[in-house]
């Protein structure tokens, strides 16, 4: 599921236009119906695109409701062209067939609502209080694990990625950490300084707001093992997460403290690669994608809740997983 307006708008229209026809609008009427929810269905087709999380595989929820809303606007435009062009071609069966589309853009209209909804998510993550988080080494094995602690890992080759700007290539020796804001003491942290905190590893599931995602296993440092080493003045109550692409979000301290959130270094035993978030991501347990912020540079601790990238674009500041995405 895409969730952009350019996309879920113009599609839902669709497919209610196309509910309309196979609901034995009046015949006048099927041609005006069919064009414009061939329209529609283009218009929704090119907002996915535009967002940049055009897939039609692997198969989960998210591809789905893809290839149910694909199949929904190519039987549409089949029968729109039909309609044009009725003069020179028949279109076959075009009852059964606009029936056909039917089906198609109501199971597509109810999925996506389904995926709107947050639900899915909350299905996925319903054992996370259950995850066991353990000390670890800050030296990995660099041989990709496949399962931990009973789990089955998916393999960094099929994850998921999302990006504002693209991978970004961060220079291991010259990249530092910076902590500022309300601590006593600011820190200047390179990547060797970082693996010599406490380290830790736990099973983690990273919930996308698109409807899918993936359980790997997440090595690196707690937030707040840093963040004791600076020092949080009075009023300091919530902590900002900057990138080195740009990109910004922030979660509460509380939150962090109690769920002993890891900023990674490591995923299912190999160092992060550069498009998983190298040199750190953070394991925002709980939370959707977007909480889950990679390359980041800059931890800034502030007084009041702040609204990164995407939550100033309307996205949830609280990203909840199984509550709607927006608000």
């Amino acid at each position: 599921m895409v969730f952009s307006p350019l996309h879920f708008i113009p599609s839902a229209i669709s497919a209610l236009l196309i509910l309309m026809l196979a609901a034995r609008a009046s015949p006048k009427h099927h041609k005006p119906l069919a064009v414009a929810a061939a329209l529609f269905g283009l218009l929704g087709l090119a907002g996915y695109i535009s967002s940049g999380n055009f897939r039609f595989y692997p198969l989960d929820l998210h591809v789905l409701h893809s290839w149910l809303g694909l199949m929904a606007l190519l039987l549409c435009l089949y029968l729109a062209l039909g309609g044009f062009l009725a003069h020179r071609i028949q279109v076959k069966g075009h009852r059964h067939l606009g029936y056909a589309a039917a089906v198609f853009a109501l199971a597509a209209l109810l999925l996506g609502l389904f995926l709107l909804s947050g639900q899915e998510a909350q299905f996925t993550n319903q054992n996370m209080s259950q995850i066991i988080q353990e000390r670890a080494s800050s030296r990995l094995l660099e041989v990709e694990a496949s399962e931990y602690m009973g789990i089955k890992l998916v393999p960094i080759s099929l994850q998921g990625n999302n990006a504002i700007l693209g991978t970004q290539v961060v220079n291991r020796s010259t990249w530092r950490l910076m902590v500022t804001g309300m601590v006593n003491q600011s820190l200047s942290m390179s990547y060797d300084e970082l693996l010599k905190l406490p380290a830790y590893s736990e099973a983690a599931y990273m919930p996308c707001v698109e409807g899918w995602g993936f359980e790997a296993k997440w090595t690196g440092f707690r937030v707040t093992d840093l963040l004791n080493r600076s020092g949080i003045k009075p009023g300091g109550i919530y902590v900002v997460f900057l990138s080195a692409d740009g990109y910004s979000t922030g979660l509460p301290l509380d939150y962090l403290r109690d769920n002993e959130i890891l900023l990674a270094y490591g995923i299912n035993d190999l160092t992060l690669p550069p498009d998983r978030g190298f040199p750190l991501q953070l394991v925002a347990k709980g939370r959707y994608g977007y909480k889950w912020a990679k390359w980041i540079t800059k931890i800034e601790v502030v007084n009041a809740e702040v609204r990164g990238y995407w939550e100033s674009r309307g996205y949830s500041n609280s990203a909840r997983v199984g509550e709607a995405p927006f608000g």
